[in-house]
């Protein structure tokens, strides 16, 4: 009889953590998966030859409040809950790292569209704007004492176009950013829907539904 096709096996087991884990992100453009665990342990995962393994490590010893991966998929913004924010490359190279004043306190973090400026988001219910060197472009608050939880952007998660590995990774990547929806979430139930962070007419509102965190 003719020779069935065996499906190429689909679940896997990652073992390497030993606490909880709290968040996992993937990374589309280079097929990889990072895992952060309670402790603020980072496991950077790879498929090798149908096996998964760890191919990079990141301790600090903090919690870790967010991690996101670039849409180009080359870079990983990490924020800390001590304020400590980091942005490396997908091969486990730091590019920058700061620690923000004692008075914000990170929520969340996100790149923009085009990959150039970092949003960081606080619990007070405003956003840290900074560069692809970590300089600080500005401060701007949203929602005064209204954590903020999560910031989304209407755009493709990754950005798929094929670029030479070579070149800066500090460039513009031909995204039209000026088409882009900033999802800003607040604790409370609130969204303001912005075109960047300096938007004056931002759009808001108001779902009534409470976060469970």
């Amino acid at each position: 009889g003719q020779g069935i096709d065996v499906p190429s096996r689909t679940n896997y087991n990652l073992r390497g953590h030993r606490s909880e884990v709290t968040m996992v992100k993937w990374n589309e453009p280079y097929q990889k998966l990072a895992s952060c665990d309670s402790t603020g342990i980072i496991f950077v995962w790879i498929k090798y030859e149908g096996r998964w393994s760890i191919e990079l490590i990141n301790d600090r010893n903090t919690p870790v409040t967010s991690f996101s991966w670039s849409h180009d998929g080359r870079m990983a913004l990490i924020c800390y809950q001590d304020g400590f924010v980091l942005v490396g490359s997908v091969a486990g190279q730091r590019y920058w790292s700061t620690m923000l004043p004692s008075d914000s306190t990170i929520s969340c973090g996100s790149w923009t569209p085009d990959d150039q400026q970092v949003y960081v988001a606080t619990t007070q219910g405003g956003i840290i704007v900074m560069d692809v060197h970590g300089n600080i472009v500005n401060k701007v608050s949203l929602m005064a004492d209204i954590p903020i939880t999560d910031l989304v952007w209407n755009c493709e998660k990754f950005n798929m176009e094929e670029r030479d590995d070579t070149t800066n990774p500090f460039v513009d990547n031909r995204f039209n950013s000026r088409l882009c929806v900033l999802a800003s979430c607040f604790k409370n139930g609130d969204i303001k829907l912005l075109r960047s962070y300096d938007d004056v007419s931002p759009v808001l509102l108001r779902t009534g539904f409470q976060t469970m965190f």
